[in-house]
């Protein structure tokens, strides 16, 4: 027999008034509040290539997608890469300086950061790699122009405007790209950087533990732990990630929204020496023959 508190109202109706009000609304709202209010997401960009015109367009693309989006709150880049065009490099870091005024971007390496993947990586707020990633290469590489000559047929205003310029030129303009280069790394770094610019400057390809030392980097962690240090410097915990690219091309992107996959990384592929570069600068590493 159950009894009333003299008002009419039983123990257990009062229970079961609890029950109702108070805890399976507590519990229902619990269980939706993921479903109605989404994580927050840090979006995946992945450098897995040369740097070229085509390439950069699609890295730029994923870029301005991030930082359009509400939803993600950080970008994380990770690099496969051995870099590629000077102005493409130089143009993906300037866009790189620019995302980070609405959200962090964090870099990690996996096997290779080199000569302008790791310009672009020097934009970001942070460089992260493993103990064996290569790292560096700062510098440019180019072929020289033919010496000039005369041809008949061919009238020109001016002696160089066939060649674009004297070698000794072309030679002076590298080595100002070069200093462009080193500057970006020293400004990227800051206090961070504890080697000297003339040590850099020799465009070595450094460990991710000497990469360390040299202050090129901040840290030796997994990309797992790149992403929570990203969620870090947006101030989130609870995050999704998001792969960038089938996000911004869709079904009109060459791979697919549907058919997307992360790409398998070919090492020989990158490291490998490029065949039929068109003339130009590029920050580039390029591992020559041991008999060069």
């Amino acid at each position: 027999m159950v009894q009333n508190d003299g008002n009419g109202r039983s123990p257990l109706r009062l229970i079961l008034l609890f029950l109702i009000v108070i805890v399976v609304p507590l519990a229902v709202g619990l269980f939706m509040a993921p479903r109605l209010v989404p994580k927050p997401q840090i979006g995946v960009i992945r450098l897995n290539y040369e740097i070229s015109n085509a390439t950069a367009f699609e890295f730029r693309e994923q870029l301005l997608f991030a930082r359009s989006d509400p939803a993600i709150e950080a970008v994380v880049i990770v690099i496969n890469s051995p870099g590629g065009t000077a102005s493409d490099s130089e143009d993906l870091y300037m866009d790189v300086l620019a995302a980070r005024q609405d959200l962090p971007v964090v870099s990690t390496v996996d096997f290779l950061a080199a000569s302008g993947a790791y310009y672009i990586a020097a934009a970001t707020d942070a460089i992260y790699a493993k103990p064996g990633s290569a790292i560096g290469s700062i510098g440019v590489i180019s072929s020289l122009p033919d010496a000039p000559f005369l041809e008949e047929e061919v009238l020109t205003t001016g002696p160089y405007k066939s060649f674009g310029g004297t070698r000794d030129g072309f030679v002076r303009r590298a080595e100002t790209l070069k200093f462009a280069f080193l500057q970006a790394v020293a400004n990227g770094r800051a206090d961070r950087l504890n080697a000297d610019l003339d040590l850099l400057s020799r465009a070595e390809i450094f460990d991710g533990v000497r990469a360390l030392e040299l202050g090129l980097i901040d840290g030796l962690v997994s990309t797992s732990e790149a992403f929570d240090k990203a969620g870090e410097l947006a101030g989130i915990r609870n995050y999704e990630i998001v792969e960038l690219y089938p996000l911004t091309f869709g079904d009109n992107g060459p791979l697919g929204f549907t058919n997307y996959q992360v790409p398998v990384i070919d090492q020989e592929k990158l490291w490998a020496a490029p065949v039929d570069l068109p003339p130009g600068l590029y920050y580039r590493y390029i591992e020559l023959p041991a008999n060069q």
